[in-house]
C-alpha cells in the first residue's frame, strides 16, 4: 500500500501546477476563437442556482438591485425578488466598501440574517470559526464556488481562507434551506453559502492593489483585465496575483498566503459561452484555533496569547505551524441551443495539500517551557525503551485530497412553465496520515506514546504523549496515530417541474436522489490504532415542493418543504466496531415560509422556519479535543427579517436578524454552539465618490457544553456565554479622472470592532490541567488600502 500512496502524492503534485494548464488552455481556446470569431447577439442563459439568484430583478420590470442610489443596490444583505426559500445576497459593491483585503467568505455571510462567524486572530488571518448558520456548524450546510460544491470528503468542512481571497469574489449569496432539486452538494439540507468569482471588466484594465494595517499586516497585489477582444468575438478575461503577510492578533500566529486565479471567457457564436478558471493559492500560518486558558494568558502576559518564541517549550510557534497549498480548475460551456433548450455544462477539479507541525500539548502554563500538568518535554528514541531523553514531543501531519467531479444541467422551457434535469457526480480520494515524532531531534521517531491508551493491549511504557489506540506492529509500537486512505463517491440525479398556471404564480415540484459511497482503507485507523477497512453505500430520495407568487413587479411571496439528507462522517469510522447502526445518516424536514419587496428606496425580506431532525451528530469541542455524539431528534426553528431604507441624500438604514431556536426532542435541551441570535444594523452614506458605514453586528448567547463554565442544569448544557457585539466602521472616496488612464482611484480606511471588545466569547472544552480553552475577542484593529486601476 505504500508504494500506491507515494504514487498517489506523486500523482497529486502533477496536478497542482494550475497556472501553467490555464495558460496552456488559455492560448489554444483564445487561439480556436479567433478563428471563428463573430458578433455575440445573445448572451447564452447560466443555469446555476447562484447566478439565478444574483440576476433576480431581471425576471421583473425592476432593476434596483443593478441600480445605484437604491435600496436593493445599497443594502449589505438583500433578498432576491424571485427567491423560493430564505436567501440573502451579499453584493460585490458591498464587499468592496465594507471589508478589509483579508477577510473571507465568512466575514460577507456575517452580514447576513442568523449567521454568525468569529475570526480568532483578526480579521481573516486565520481560518474562522464557523460560519454557523440558524446555529448549524460548518460541515452541516454546503458550500459553493461559482456553483461547484467544495469540501473535506471526511466531515464535509471547509477551509475559509485556504481557496480564495477577497479580491477575486463577485459575490456571496447565503441560502438558509435546502433548495430545489436542483441544488446539488454534501450537506444541502442546512443551506448553501454560494461563492461567486468576479467577472472580467469591459475594458482593458491594470490595477495595482494594496493594504497595510494593524498586526503588520501588509498586502499588495496585481489584477490584469484584457476587456473585451473584438478580433476573438467579445472574449475576455482577468488575471489576478496577490500577497498577504501579517503577524496576527494573538502572539506569534503569523499567516503568510499568496494566490494567483485567471478566468477566461469565451463567446462560441451567438449563443454559447465557454468559461476557463484556473486559481492557485500557497498558505503558511501558525493556527490559532484552540483556544487559550487563563493561566497561559496570565503567564505570559499577554490576553491575546496563541504561542510564545521559546523553543523549549511546546508552544514555540515554529513547532505548530500548518503549510497548505490549494488549486482550482473547471471548464464551464453554457448554451441557448434553441427551440427552449438551454444547456449547462461543468468539469472541474480542485485540490487541498496540507502538511503541518503540532505539539501533544501546546497549552503549557509555565514560562521556563515546562508543561505544568500536561504532558511532559521528554521523548523514547528507540524501540522498545523506557529511557526518555529532553525533547519537544510532537506530531507530523498531512492531509492530501484531490476531486474531480462534473456537473450537467439540461432545461426546457414551455409558455406554462419548464422542465430541467441534471445530475452531479463526484470523486474525491484522500491520503491522512499522523507520525509521533521528536520535534527537537529532526523529527526522529517518537516511541513514548503508550500510557495513555485507553485498553491498551500492547505494552505501556515511558510518560505516554498521545493515545494512538492499541499498540501493534501497523502502528509501528504506537507511533503511527492514522495512515488511511479514503474515498467519497457522490451521485446527486434530479429531475424538477415549474409550472406556471395563471400569471405571477410559479409552483415547482422535483425529486434528487442523493447517493453516498464512503470508503475507508487504513493501514492505522485513526483512534483505534488498527488495520481497517469499510465501505459502504448511503442513498435517499429527496422531494421538495416550493411555491412563489408575485403579487407585482416589487413583492412576491413563497412556500417551501423538502426533505434533506446527510451521509455519515468519516469519525464515525473511527471504532474498532463499524455498524450499518453506528454510522446512521441524519435526515430533515425542512418547512419555510418568506417574503420578498424591493423598489427604489426600500428593500424587504423576511421568514419564518421549521426544521425537524433525525439522528442528529452534534460536535463538542475543538481538534484535538472534538468528540461526536448521536443526540437523536431535534428542532430548529425561528424568524428572520432584514430591511434597507435609502434616503434621496444618499443615506440608507438597515437592520436584519435572525431569531433562532435550537433544542433537543427529548427534554429540549439547547444544542450547543448555536446563538440564540444574531442582529446587524448600521448607517450608510453613499454618494459623489463617498461611501461610509456603520456596522453594528451582534450575536446573541450560546452554550459551549463546558459544565467547567458553568454547570449543565435543566435545558442548559452547560458553558452559557453571554451575547457580544462588534462595530465595525469603513470609509473611502474614489477619484475620478484623476489622471490620464486612471478614471478611478479608490483609498479606503476600515476599523474592525471600534468599541475595543476583547471578552470571552466561547470556548473548546479545556487543557490538561481542566483549564477551558477560550476563544476571545481581540480589540480593535485598523487597515488602509488603494486601488489604483488604469485603462488602456
Amino acid at each position: 500500500m505504500g508504494n500506491n500512496v507515494s504514487l498517489r502524492n506523486a500523482l497529486s503534485r502533477t496536478c497542482s501546477r494550475p497556472v501553467i494548464y490555464l495558460a496552456m488552455a488559455g492560448f489554444a481556446v483564445l487561439g480556436a476563437a479567433s478563428a471563428q470569431a463573430q458578433t455575440a447577439a445573445n448572451a447564452p442563459v447560466n443555469l446555476d442556482l447562484g447566478s439565478v439568484l444574483a440576476a433576480s430583478a431581471a425576471n421583473g420590470s425592476t432593476d434596483y438591485q443593478d441600480t445605484p442610489g437604491t435600496a436593493p443596490y445599497e443594502a449589505p444583505s438583500v433578498t432576491p425578488l424571485n427567491s423560493t426559500q430564505p436567501t440573502s445576497l451579499v453584493t460585490q459593491h458591498t464587499i468592496e466598501n465594507n471589508f478589509s483585503s483579508t477577510q473571507s467568505y465568512a466575514d460577507f455571510a456575517r452580514l447576513t440574517p442568523s449567521v454568525n462567524s468569529i475570526n480568532p486572530n483578526g480579521p481573516g488571518l486565520a481560518e474562522a470559526l464557523g460560519p454557523t448558520i440558524r446555529g448549524l456548524q460548518d460541515g452541516q450546510y454546503n458550500v459553493t464556488f461559482d456553483g461547484i460544491p467544495l469540501g473535506d470528503s471526511n466531515d464535509f468542512t471547509h477551509h475559509t481562507t485556504s481557496f480564495f481571497a477577497d479580491h477575486d469574489i463577485g459575490q456571496t449569496i447565503v441560502d438558509r434551506g435546502p433548495g430545489t432539486a436542483e441544488t446539488v452538494g454534501d450537506a444541502t439540507f442546512g443551506g448553501t453559502i454560494s461563492i461567486r468569482s468576479k467577472d472580467p471588466l469591459p475594458d482593458m484594465t491594470l490595477t495595482p492593489y494594496g493594504s497595510y494595517g494593524s498586526y503588520n499586516t501588509a498586502q499588495e497585489g496585481l489584477q490584469f483585465d484584457t476587456g473585451s477582444i473584438s478580433k476573438l468575438n467579445g472574449a475576455s478575461a482577468y488575471f489576478d496575483a496577490g500577497h498577504i503577510k501579517s503577524d496576527g492578533a494573538l502572539s506569534y500566529a503569523h499567516q503568510e498566503r499568496s494566490n494567483f486565479l485567471g478566468k477566461i471567457v469565451i463567446p462560441l457564436g451567438s449563443n454559447t459561452t465557454l468559461t476557463l478558471f484556473s486559481s492557485y493559492q500557497k498558505l503558511y500560518q501558525n493556527p490559532p484555533n484552540y483556544g487559550a486558558s487563563v493561566a497561559q494568558m496570565q503567564a505570559f502576559g499577554n490576553s491575546n496569547y496563541a504561542y510564545n518564541n521559546n523553543p523549549n517549550s511546546q508552544e514555540y510557534y515554529k513547532y505548530n505551524a500548518d503549510y497548505i497549498t490549494t488549486d482550482m480548475e473547471y471548464a464551464d460551456l453554457t448554451s441557448n441551443i434553441g427551440n427552449g433548450w438551454l444547456y449547462d455544462g461543468k468539469l472541474y477539479t480542485y485540490g487541498y495539500y496540507h502538511h503541518d507541525l503540532n505539539t501533544i500539548d501546546p497549552f503549557d502554563s509555565l514560562p521556563g517551557g515546562q508543561s505544568s500538568a500536561g504532558t511532559l518535554n521528554q521523548v523514547i528514541l528507540a524501540p522498545n525503551s523506557t529511557v526518555t531523553t529532553s525533547g519537544i514531543p510532537g506530531e507530523t501531519f498531512g492531509m492530501t485530497y484531490r476531486s474531480f467531479g462534473t456537473i450537467q444541467r439540461l432545461q426546457k422551457d414551455f409558455s406554462f412553465g419548464d422542465i430541467k434535469v441534471g445530475a452531479w457526480f463526484d470523486r474525491q480520494s484522500d491520503n491522512r496520515y499522523v507520525y509521533e515524532v521528536s520535534l527537537t531531534n529532526g523529527n526522529a521517531t517518537n516511541y513514548d506514546s503508550g500510557a495513555y491508551v485507553s485498553g491498551n493491549s500492547g505494552p505501556t511504557y515511558g510518560t505516554g504523549t498521545s493515545g494512538v489506540g492499541t499498540i501493534t506492529a501497523n502502528n509501528n509500537q504506537g507511533t503511527i496515530a492514522r495512515l488511511q486512505h479514503n474515498q467519497l463517491y457522490t451521485f446527486q440525479p434530479y429531475a424538477q417541474f415549474d409550472w406556471k398556471p395563471i400569471d405571477g404564480l410559479t409552483l415547482t415540484a422535483g425529486v434528487k436522489y442523493a447517493f453516498f459511497r464512503r470508503q475507508l482503507a487504513a493501514v492505522v485507523n485513526q483512534n483505534t490504532g488498527i488495520s481497517q477497512g469499510y465501505e459502504h453505500n448511503y442513498g435517499k430520495l429527496l422531494p421538495s415542493f416550493e411555491a412563489r407568487y408575485k403579487f407585482n413587479p416589487n413583492l412576491s411571496v413563497y412556500a417551501q418543504a423538502a426533505e434533506g439528507f446527510l451521509a455519515p462522517n468519516l469519525n464515525t469510522y473511527y471504532t474498532t466496531n463499524i455498524t450499518q447502526q453506528s454510522v446512521r445518516p441524519q435526515s430533515t424536514l425542512n418547512f419555510q415560509l418568506g417574503t420578498a419587496y424591493q423598489n427604489q428606496h426600500l428593500a424587504l425580506g423576511a421568514d419564518v422556519y421549521d426544521i425537524h431532525f433525525q439522528n442528529f451528530i452534534q460536535s463538542i469541542g475543538k481538534n484535538p479535543n472534538k468528540i461526536f455524539e448521536n443526540i437523536g431528534g431535534v428542532f430548529y426553528r425561528g424568524v428572520e427579517g432584514e430591511a434597507t431604507y435609502t434616503f434621496d441624500s444618499g443615506f440608507s438604514l438597515f437592520a436584519n436578524g435572525g431569531y433562532n431556536q435550537a433544542y433537543t426532542t427529548a427534554g429540549h435541551v439547547n444544542v450547543q454552539m448555536a446563538p440564540q441570535f444574531t442582529t446587524n444594523a448600521g448607517l450608510i452614506y453613499d454618494r459623489n465618490g463617498i461611501y461610509a458605514s456603520v456596522i453594528d453586528e451582534w450575536t446573541g448567547g450560546e452554550y459551549s457544553g463546558n459544565s467547567t463554565i458553568s454547570p449543565a442544569v435543566g435545558k442548559s448544557p452547560g458553558g452559557w456565554y453571554n451575547p457580544y457585539n462588534i462595530v465595525n466602521v469603513s470609509a473611502g472616496y474614489t477619484f475620478d479622472h484623476l489622471m490620464p488612464h486612471v478614471n478611478h482611484l479608490s483609498v479606503k480606511l476600515n476599523v474592525d470592532n471600534i468599541t475595543n471588545q476583547n471578552q470571552f466569547i466561547t470556548d473548546f472544552g479545556n487543557d490538561a490541567s481542566g483549564n477551558p480553552l477560550y476563544v476571545k475577542l481581540t480589540g480593535v484593529s485598523a487597515f488602509f488600502s488603494v486601488s489604483v486601476p488604469m485603462t488602456f
